[in-house]
Parts: structure tokens; C-alpha cells; sequence
């Protein structure tokens, strides 16, 4: 059986490209070829909101460096997704937000300049509700879909923003994605999608050149489909960040943190992660798996999420844990609002500071963001219109079951924007109070806590179920999507605003639904590397990924697999491709271009692509043409919200395979131009 890209690892990926059985733009062409047949029509999954232009161009310069023997390392040539609130130079980083539409990133954000550096290739952005103060809202580009099942959320409806990034993870659009959190965006949509997340602890991945949501719970999380891909790529994200003003938590001096032990490479924890559980006390929190807790608040755990745990503890005990089921004061304590009335409460806070931290902090934030961009179109908060940060429809059901203390006043922050002068954020009353009481609250309720239990770790189901994707139109779907247990993952907002590292793995499909649920492996801060080694055990003994079934394999998806790496002779030429008409005659799509090749007598190969299919191209010496019949794609009509650009668009791939290289562009026609 030939290889193929879907549910390829990166190491997989990495031994093709080496060994000259696939070139980067071959690589990305196949990506593509599942993105226009999946993701911008057919099933419309719609994780991927932009293209990145330059593709093709990053692709051809990784193997131009293979060709010579250079590449930059084990990601060089390998495409990845960036979620749409993440900057990537000279693309929009609209955070999902009508109000930033045509934002353009200055520079790259951190993660995306590591990768650059090490070769990798970004394929495009990924979709995110607006400001990412969501999961599930539609935001300027909609929302993602399931590629397990479309009656279901792919993310759960409060927090799950890098819904994107997941989906497009899962149905094999790329290697990995890279997206973000603040209270379980990352996690939620993993756990969706049978996908490791990896939330680290404060610091570990410098969140520069990011949109910031609340600064003292964001993190950024890569989504893979195994471990070991996640280990691969942690030892490029977690690189120091010699620009560190944008780190909320390096720059503040309130609190005395010591660095995250971190290895030389994290592939150094693959041999001993086997046997990592072996001896180890692992804690079951009672509210998480259905079991009395008079101290927590109610918590609904399905029959199928249930199943799926009996499943997981086993296997746990099979690798020699021991499991035992206790209370969960880091979540208990802080949802205890029996006496503040408050949904985050934290000894030491001001009485009024979970306003400020939804309110000046947020506001200074998103200013100095925006001013470090310098886009002169907004070039900062105050020119932003705030009515169009988090637009919806009004009397939308969902909004009947919200927390509507958590709702933030988007007016409000341009206006503090506009009467901020020259403050700091380290001048906003209460901040110097705030953070050491954050950091105190996670040693008492869980470090201290697991030494007295003498737990290693924490472990429990990532959420208590799924919600259906029909809940902005139907009332009992919106109820269920938005209770505890479903409308977060499970630890809701505790996790994040204390900084604690967690790693989800697969535990398997819930029966009769078809869609996926994680396990998260959670722990002390700074016990990340360990519970990367928990975790893949655990993925290694559970067997708990099932590729999603609505992204099914596409012939374009495989290719022949060399044993070792073939010589080109003169060395790496790829030929020239230009594109010098592309228009719509009705239904009928027209290109016509050259093509030429130094080792060819009347130019290379050209190979066309139209929506995911191959069609004939006519030749006449070194120029091209194409004349191409379409089938338009009209997607549903959703409630509120938009569509990725390309949705709607003719999309197209043109491929020359030259004697000594190969090129490809890609591009999206208006059907109505």
C-alpha cells in the first residue's frame, strides 16, 4: 500500500521529502487538493479562512534547499495552518472580527517567525470567532464544521476558537495547526477532533505578535495528531524569545517565577514515556466522571463520555497507575460564588478587579497591539468601531443560556482606549494584587493539594459531552451546549486564569454519535515535560485517534515512497510557470499561460487542478490553456456570519513538472468575473 499525506506524521513526511520521494510543492499541492475538495465546498468544512499567497513560493524555497543539501532541520518543508488571530506578514490577522477585516500583520508573530525559520511552510490561516472571545459564534468568516459529524459542534459553543485549527488538523489539511486559548479554546477543539493539545505552563511559548485576549490566562496550543508530531515541533515553538515586550508574564515583577525546565530536544522524552505511568498516583476528580461531590458545582457527564472513561482508567491501570477518584478544589474553589456573586473567584483580588481584567486590561492591550502593528487604517483601538468587534443576531438562542456577567462591552473598550493618555497596563489598580494571588491560589488548590493526596498528576475526560451544531436555532440543543460540562472543557476557566499545563490524547469515539473525546493530562506548573510523557503512554497503549470519516482519502493523496534520495543531475532548476489569463465565460473557467524548462525541449509538464479535479490542458509549444467546465457551489445561507474568502470561488492549482524541479501556483476566480 502506497503512503499517503493523510494522517501522515511528520517524521513520515519528513523521510519523503528527504529521500526525493516528494518535493514541499507537491506536499502543499496535495494539502490543497483536500482544502478545495473539503473545505471550500463538498462538505464546506471551512477551517481555512485565507490562503496563504506566498505558498508556493516558501515551498520551492525548502526544496531548492534540500536540492542543495541545506534544509534548516526536521519541519523544512513541512505545512502547518496559523490560527486567523495569530500575524503573519503581509496577511490580515482579523482575530475573526468584521471591525479588523483588512488588518495587516507587520511582521511575523513569534511562532509563525520559528517556523519560518526552520523551513516550515504556511499553508494559510485558520477560522475564529470574533476577538476569540468565543468558540463557536460566527465570526467574520463563519464557523468551522465537523469532519466526524456535522450534526455536532467541532469546538464546544463558549470556548473553542481554534476551531480551525483543529478541524483543519483532523482532516489531514496540513501537518499541524497552531492555536490558542484563554479559557479552553484549544483544548475543546482537540478534544473534538481527537487531536493532542498541548497548553504549557506560564511562558514556555512566547505569545508575541498575537492578538491577547485576557493576558493572564492566553497560551498558545498546537494541535497534532500524535505526540511524538507534537514533540517534533515543541522543540521550535518553545525556543526563547529574545523580544519579549509582548510576554504579559516575563515583563511582569509582582511575582518570582522559576523558568520551566525544559530538554536539550523533546524527542529526548520519547524513550522513557512507555513506562512513565508505571508506579504513578493519578487523581480522577469525582465531578468530572458522574460521582457525588458536594463541593463542586453540577457537572453533566454523558453515558457515551462515561463508557469512554471506564475504557481509559483501565487502560491507565494497565500501565501500572493507580487511579483514584478525589474532590477538585482548584475548579471548586474558584467557581464558589456563593458570597462574590462572581464566576472567577481568587482570594486576594480587588472587589472590583475581574472588571478591570475584562476591561482596561483587555482595552490597553488590544491598543498596544494594535499600535505595534502601525497599519495606518487602525492604528490603534481607538480608531476601531466597537459595535463591529462581536456582532450577532439579536434574540440569538444561544445567548438565552450565557453567562451574561462574562459578556464584554466592545464600546466600551474603544472608548477606554480613547481616554487611556500614556497609562500602562502595570498602572490599572488591583494588577499588583491579582497576579501573586493567582499564582497563590494554584499552589495552595493544586500543588499543595496533589502533595497531600500524593498524586503525580490529574486526570480526567476533556468534556462531559458534545453540543449539536443546530443550537442557534433550536432551543433544547442550546440548553444542553451550554450547560457545565459541555459548554467548556472540563477545569472551564480555573486552568487557564492559574496557569496550569495540561496535554489531551484521544480516548476513542462516543458510541451512536461518532464524534471524539480526549483525556487531559493536567499538573503542577512546570510538570509539562511529564505529562507529555503520561500522555504518550497513554496514546500509545489506547490507540485512540479514528481518522474523521468526512474527509474520506482522495486518489491525489498518495505517492511512491523512494528507499533512499536520488541525485539531480545540474542540480535544482525548477521551470518557469506564469499565468497570463484567468477568467469566467458563464460556467466555463478559461486560463492560459507559458511554461519553459531548461531540460525540456517545449517547456515542462503542466498539470491544472479546478476545484479539487484534474482537467485536460491543451499545449502548443510553451503556451498552456485550459477551458473548463465548473459546477458552481452555492453553501447553505448560515444564520449570521460569513465564509472563508474561497468559498463560492473557483479555486484553482496550476502544476509545472520541469526535468530538474517543480513549480505551482494557486489561485481563486470570482465565478461572476
Amino acid at each position: 500500500m502506497s503512503p499517503t499525506i493523510v494522517e501522515a506524521s511528520i517524521a513520515e513526511l519528513q523521510a519523503a521529502l528527504s529521500s526525493g520521494s516528494i518535493t514541499s510543492v507537491d506536499l502543499v499541492t496535495k494539502y490543497l487538493l483536500r482544502i478545495h475538495t473539503y473545505d471550500f465546498r463538498g462538505p464546506c468544512l471551512n477551517s481555512i479562512v485565507k490562503l496563504n499567497p506566498d505558498v508556493f513560493k516558501e515551498a520551492a524555497a525548502s526544496d531548492a534547499r534540500r536540492a542543495a543539501g541545506k534544509p534548516n532541520g526536521p519541519l523544512d518543508g513541512i505545512p502547518y495552518t496559523l490560527k486567523d488571530s495569530m500575524k503573519y506578514k503581509g496577511m490580515t490577522c482579523s482575530s475573526g472580527s468584521p471591525a479588523f477585516a483588512n488588518l495587516v500583520a507587520n511582521e511575523d508573530c513569534f511562532v509563525a517567525e520559528q517556523l519560518r525559520k526552520a523551513g516550515a511552510v504556511c499553508i494559510g490561516t485558520t477560522n475564529t470567532p470574533p476577538m476569540m472571545a468565543s468558540g463557536m459564534h460566527r465570526g467574520l468568516y463563519g464557523r468551522a464544521e465537523s469532519p466526524y459529524n456535522q450534526e455536532y459542534l467541532t469546538a464546544a459553543f463558549s470556548s473553542g476558537s481554534s476551531n480551525g485549527s483543529a478541524t483543519s488538523t483532523a482532516a489531514s489539511f496540513a501537518a499541524f495547526g497552531l492555536g490558542s486559548e484563554t479559557v479552553s479554546s484549544g483544548r475543546s477543539p482537540a478534544s473534538n477532533n481527537a487531536l493532542i493539545a498541548f497548553t504549557g505552563s506560564r511562558d514556555v511559548i512566547s505569545p508575541r505578535g498575537v492578538w491577547p485576549l485576557y493576558p493572564t490566562c492566553d497560551v498558545l496550543v498546537p494541535h497534532t495528531r500524535t505526540v511524538d508530531d507534537m514533540l517534533q515541533i515543541l522543540d521550535v515553538l518553545t525556543a526563547e524569545d529574545p523580544r519579549d515586550e509582548e510576554n504579559f508574564w516575563s515583563q511582569q515583577q509582582y511575582v518570582s517565577r522559576q523558568p520551566v525546565p525544559l530538554p536539550q530536544t523533546f524527542l529526548s522524552l520519547q524513550p522513557t514515556s512507555p513506562t512513565s505511568l508505571q508506579g504513578k498516583r493519578l487523581a480522577v476528580p469525582k465531578m468530572f466522571i458522574n460521582a457525588p461531590d458536594p463541593a463542586a458545582k453540577p457537572t453533566y457527564v454523558s453515558p457515551e463520555v462515561l463508557t469512554l472513561w471506564h475504557s481509559a482508567r483501565a487502560t491507565l491501570e494497565s500501565l501500572g497507575a493507580t487511579v483514584i477518584e478525589t474532590d477538585f478544589p482548584l475548579v471548586s474553589n474558584y467557581e464558589d460564588d456563593s458570597l462574590s456573586g462572581h464566576t472567577n473567584n481568587v482570594q486576594g483580588f480587588a472587589p472590583d478587579w475581574n472588571g478591570k481584567e475584562r476591561g482596561e486590561l483587555v482595552a490597553y492591550l488590544w491598543d498596544d497591539f494594535l499600535r505595534s502593528n502601525g497599519d495606518a487604517q487602525i492604528p490603534s483601538l481607538a480608531a476601531a468601531d466597537g459595535a463591529k468587534m462581536f456582532p450577532r443576531p439579536a434574540d440569538y438562542i444561544p445567548d438565552r443560556y450565557m453567562e451574561r456577567k462574562n459578556f464584554m462591552d466592545y464600546p466600551n473598550l474603544v472608548a477606554l482606549a480613547q481616554k487611556r493618555g500614556g497609562k500602562s497596563i502595570w498602572a490599572i489598580d488591583g494588577i499588583a494584587e491579582a497576579l501573586p494571588a493567582l499564582e497563590a491560589q494554584r499552589k495552595r488548590d493544586l500543588e499543595d493539594w496533589m502533595g497531600a493526596l500524593g498524586v503525580d498528576a490529574v486526570v480526567f475526560p476533556a468534556n462531559g459531552d458534545v453540543g449539536r451544531a443546530d443550537l442557534e436555532y433550536d432551543d433544547e440543543s442550546a440548553r444542553h451546549a451550554l450547560q457545565n460540562g459541555v459548554k467548556y472543557s472540563n477545569g472551564n476557566r480555573a486552568l487557564r486564569h492559574m496557569g496550569v499545563p495540561t496535554v489531551s490524547a484521544p480516548m476513542g469515539l462516543m458510541e451512536g454519535k461518532g464524534m471524539p473525546c480526549n483525556l487531559t493530562f493536567a499538573g503542577a506548573h512546570g510538570s509539562d515535560c511529564e505529562l507529555l510523557r503520561f500522555a504518550r503512554a497513554f496514546e500509545l497503549a489506547a490507540k485512540g485517534r479514528v481518522r474523521p470519516p468526512g474527509t474520506p482519502d482522495l486518489a491525489s493523496d498518495g505517492f511512491e515512497m523512494r528507499a533512499e534520495a536520488t541525485s539531480r543531475e545540474g542540480g535544482y532548476a525548477p521551470p518557469t510557470l506564469s499565468v497570463l489569463e484567468s477568467h469566467m465565460d458563464g460556467k466555463t473557467l478559461h486560463l492560459a499561460g507559458t511554461v519553459g524548462d531548461s531540460g525540456t525541449v517545449d517547456g515542462a509538464k503542466v498539470e491544472v487542478f479546478v476545484d479539487g479535479k484534474a482537467v485536460e490542458v491543451v499545449r502548443e509549444g510553451f503556451a498552456w490553456s485550459v477551458a473548463a467546465e465548473t459546477d458552481p457551489f452555492v453553501p447553505a445561507k448560515p444564520l449570521y456570519g460569513g465564509y472563508s474568502v474561497h468559498v463560492g470561488k473557483v479555486n484553482v492549482i496550476v502544476v509545472a513538472r520541469g526535468a530538474s524541479g517543480v513549480t505551482a501556483e494557486v489561485m481563486s476566480v470570482d465565478p461572476q468575473g
